[in-house]
């Protein structure tokens, strides 16, 4: 895969991503939208992503059979060893994006990489987080299972989407270009491209950001990276959600 073409594939959906949270959800706002459903709808590229990844297989002249699926796409079993990678994986990603959210806030207060100012305490660094949470994207979250509803499989179907798309799909083909390299081009164009939208994050986010298409890519096995990813971006968020809707602490 060459590198205008990994470009297109990754600053595409980075591009509608970034258009989305500054000027689009801001354009539902003003005609009356929720907060809550114009924000739901910037999770909607990571199922389009996935929609691509399996029409990119087909068109490449691949089977609807599992072996096939799962080989191209490096679906694999977890197995041994693979366990404490992805583990430590895990914890170091964890880590870093905690440790570096001091810069992340500094970065915020320069207007170049501020974040909107309708995102919520969850997402912007500038405004504090209580806890428990009362409250999430302007609704009340106590008893709203319809919240964990929304939010768990918008956010699963969009990782699962990424990770099809830029581990799954792309990844082994920018191996046969980049070589033991294909790594650092990965996460560097997910985090710079598709990420523009969290560009306060850049540093904090940029560990995670390598690390995981560089696991994908040492055990060729886009389940690891998929596991890191979701556990490292979704499960805190989803327990956060979970203590609010069942008034844990409140």
């Amino acid at each position: 895969m060459p590198l205008w073409l990994s470009f297109i594939l990754f600053g595409v959906p980075g591009g509608f991503i970034y258009w989305g949270m500054y000027y689009g959800v801001p354009l539902l706002l003003q005609n009356g939208i929720p907060l809550v459903i114009s924000f739901a709808l910037l999770s909607l590229p990571g199922i389009v992503l996935l929609i691509v990844s399996l029409a990119a297989y087909r068109l490449d002249g691949y089977s609807w059979n599992w072996a096939d699926f799962k080989d191209r796409f490096r679906l694999h079993a977890i197995k041994g060893r693979d366990w404490l990678w992805i583990i430590g994986i895990f914890l170091i990603c964890t880590i870093s994006d905690e440790s570096l959210q001091v810069i992340g806030k500094w970065l915020a207060t320069i207007p170049l990489f501020a974040p909107p100012d309708y995102l919520p305490p969850l997402f912007n660094p500038l405004k504090a987080v209580h806890l428990p949470l009362t409250e999430f994207l302007g609704v009340s979250l106590k008893n709203n299972w319809g919240i964990l509803a929304l939010w768990i499989p918008l956010n699963l179907f969009s990782m699962i989407g990424e990770e099809f798309l830029w581990r799954g799909y792309i990844l082994p083909r920018q191996e046969l270009t980049h070589g033991k390299w294909a790594w650092v081009v990965n996460g560097l164009m997910w985090a710079v491209l598709v990420h523009a939208c969290m560009k306060w994050h850049y540093i904090g986010m940029l560990p995670s950001m390598l690390l995981t298409p560089w696991l994908a890519q040492k055990m060729k096995n886009t389940s690891a990276s998929a596991l890191v990813h979701i556990g490292g971006n979704a499960v805190l968020f989803w327990m956060l959600l979970l203590s609010g809707v069942l008034g844990i602490g409140g």
